[in-house]
């Protein structure tokens, strides 16, 4: 991303057979504000497609079929001439002086050859490069071509939020943005089905709870049964044994006075 703190600007450009340029010809320096004025044909738009060039602009976009198209040539005959090259350096100043030399040549093969400061790179590291300085080549914030200003009027609202999204480089993350809102999906969809889940579990374990309450004071009812019934069992045999007991006392005794008994059953219960 490009520094807030330390700002750059184009501080020159250096031509050598690009387009209307013919030879070496250097621009500059440019200042915080250049206007470039000259009658027709006086090559105003060869300099803007200069430093499209040089920034990565494709062939299309400056008015040539090929790159082959761009390079300076006086006659058909001299276009047919082999060996020709052409290039474009634009020297980039940074904020605190220094400067940076981005350089693209048409090689003799009709091809692309990126440099910076002299050093050869591949496209992608050139355009990573500008990137860092706040360039975007596929957005092109950095231009604005004839017609761009009408072409924009006349887009509707789709057309310019897709228009930002470009110059924004917001563009180049949605496919990320894409497929981080499908992993979204996918894991609030896990995290609905876990809190079903979850809620399932929590109903089951409160039935079991249930259960488990009920099973338990029917054990226990259970068991106080066994109690009561072994213990009125024995309270039962024991009266049994007591009545045998009184019968064969009265038939001992037939003339004898009503005897009066108490039979002792249990916990100061008694039977008179």
């Amino acid at each position: 991303m490009p520094s807030l703190i330390s700002p750059g600007k184009i501080h020159r450009l250096e031509l050598e057979n690009f387009k209307s340029y013919k030879g070496h010809q250097v621009i500059g320096p440019f200042y915080d504000f250049t206007a470039i004025i000259g009658p027709n044909g006086a090559g105003k738009s060869n300099l803007m497609d200069a430093i499209s060039f040089v920034l990565g602009v494709r062939t299309g976009q400056l008015r040539g079929a090929q790159l082959k198209d761009l390079i300076y040539a006086f006659d058909d005959r001299e276009k047919e001439q082999k060996g020709r090259r052409a290039f474009v350096r634009l020297v980039y100043q940074m904020g605190n002086g220094s400067e940076l030399h981005f350089t693209r040549t048409i090689t003799s093969s009709g091809g692309s050859e990126y440099r910076i400061d002299g050093k050869v790179v591949t496209w992608d590291e050139y355009k990573a490069r500008l990137k860092s300085l706040g360039i975007l080549v596929n957005a092109r914030n950095f231009l604005v071509f004839q017609g761009d200003v009408e072409s924009i009027a006349s887009k509707n609202p789709k057309e310019l939020t897709a228009l930002l999204e470009q110059i924004s480089g917001s563009e180049e993350l949605k496919r990320d943005y894409e497929q981080l809102e499908a992993e979204k999906a996918v894991a609030e969809e896990k995290s609905a089905l876990a809190y079903q889940k979850k809620r399932t579990v929590v109903l089951e374990r409160k039935q079991k709870k249930e259960q488990k309450e009920e099973a338990e004071k029917h054990i226990r009812l259970q068991d106080r049964l066994v109690c009561f019934t072994g213990f009125f069992l024995s309270e039962f045999i024991k009266f049994n044994q007591n009545v045998s007991f009184i019968s064969c006392v009265m038939l001992r005794n037939p003339t004898s006075e009503p005897l009066n008994f108490c039979f002792w059953l249990s916990h100061n219960h008694y039977i008179v």
